[in-house]
């Protein structure tokens, strides 16, 4: 349902526009604050000495979800730790499913690609945003293809040690990932 208002009414901002525009503005102040290295921080020498020896969280998070877009396998055996504590779409799970699951999902959708859209850093923690797509020609947990385009989107958040994933969380639409491929949805 819209609303029509008279022309002077609408150039004359409300209140909850101005508080949402500045509340906004105090998020991304935030975000851009978490987001800053602690060396562009003021973090000193220290930290810059200490994040020679090994690439960023952040890296290794951008090169672990880069090869989603190529060797899959090898970028699980290279980022994420085997003694990985997951708690995925349905709570905590194993690394093995997982592993297993994604490249299942790889090897089912034609033009399989993945999009990341945001990452935040924040101490040991790094925030993705991604999106996962193509076309379902392929079985996925025992659904027949499709032939639609479809998509999966998330937010994961990892926790590395050294030069590995330990800890790793996701959140995504994989509900309605599933009801369209199943043909549940519209």
């Amino acid at each position: 349902m819209t609303e029509n208002k008279p022309a002077e009414a609408a150039a004359v901002p409300n209140r909850r526009g101005v508080i949402g525009t500045l509340a906004a503005l105090g998020s991304a102040a935030t975000l851009a604050a978490v987001a800053t290295p602690a060396v562009a921080q003021g973090g000193g020498a220290h930290e810059e000495r200490s994040r020679s020896r090994h690439p960023s969280p952040r890296q290794l998070m951008a090169a672990f979800y880069a090869t989603y877009n190529g060797d899959l396998a090898a970028g699980f055996e290279r980022y994420i730790s085997k003694d990985l504590v997951l708690y995925g779409f349905d709570g905590p799970n194993t690394r093995d499913a997982w592993v297993a699951g994604d490249l299942e999902l790889q090897s089912s959708l034609s033009g399989f690609r993945m999009d990341v859209y945001d990452q935040i850093t924040e101490g040991e923690k790094v925030v993705t945003r991604w999106r996962i797509g193509g076309v379902h020609t392929g079985t996925i947990l025992g659904i027949p293809p499709s032939g639609l385009e479809v998509h999966l989107t998330g937010i994961s958040i990892d926790r590395v040690e050294g030069i590995q994933s330990v800890e790793h969380w996701s959140e995504g639409n994989f509900g309605r990932f599933l009801d369209t491929i199943s043909g549940k949805s519209a």
